[in-house]
C-alpha cells in the first residue's frame, strides 16, 4: 500500500512499506494481498542491516529517501501528521543506492 502526505514545507513525499521477503522473491506482486514468510535467501537476508529485517518504511521525495523501522501497525490508517513526525525521525537512505522503484497506485 502506498500513500502520499505532504511535510511542514509542503514537499511532497511518498511512503510505503517494504518487506526483506518482497525484495528477495524476483516475481513478487506488490498488488498480491498474500506474502511469503520465512523464503529469504541466507546470503540476502544477511545483507539487510539488523534494524530493518522485520521490515520499514521508506519515505521517498523527488530529492531524497528516508526509512523508518519497524513497521507500526495499520500505518496506512495514521494521520498526516504522525507520518510527518515518523518522516523528520526516518534515517536517510545512502545516496549511493538506486531508488527504489514507487508501488503504482493501481492497487
Amino acid at each position: 500500500m502506498k500513500r502520499q502526505f505532504f511535510d511542514a514545507n509542503g514537499v511532497s513525499w511518498d511512503v510505503w512499506d517494504v518487506s526483506p521477503q518482497d525484495l528477495s522473491r524476483v516475481d513478487y506482486d506488490r498488488r498480491a494481498t498474500a506474502r511469503t514468510q520465512g523464503d529469504v535467501p541466507r546470503a540476502f537476508s544477511a545483507s539487510v542491516y539488523p534494524e530493518l529485517r522485520e521490515g520499514w518504511l521508506c519515505f521517498q521525495s523527488a530529492l531524497e529517501k528516508r526509512r523508518f523501522a519497524p513497521i507500526p501497525p495499520e500505518w496506512h490508517e495514521l494521520p498526516d501528521g504522525v507520518l510527518r513526525v515518523m518522516l523528520e525521525v526516518a534515517t536517510p537512505a545512502p545516496a549511493a543506492e538506486p531508488m527504489l522503484p514507487r508501488p503504482t497506485t493501481n492497487e
